[in-house]
């Protein structure tokens, strides 16, 4: 099942700071929106998919 995540539990869930997570979003990680002024969500499956595309592995954190 896929989970529906905000931008904080998405960083909960990755183990992963606000900081990667800003990083993350401006290099082009998924999300959606309902309409352009509501908040993104994030589904952890495709997130996880985009990480491993790019080149990420997860150890304790995720890393290149």
């Amino acid at each position: 099942m896929n989970k529906i995540l905000n931008g904080k539990e998405l960083c909960n869930e990755l183990r992963i700071s606000t900081t990667f997570f800003y990083k993350m979003k401006k290099a082009g990680m998924p999300y959606h929106q309902l309409s352009s002024d509501s908040r993104a969500y994030y589904i952890l499956d495709e997130v996880e998919a985009w990480l491993y595309k790019a080149g990420f592995h997860q150890e304790n954190k995720w890393v290149k």
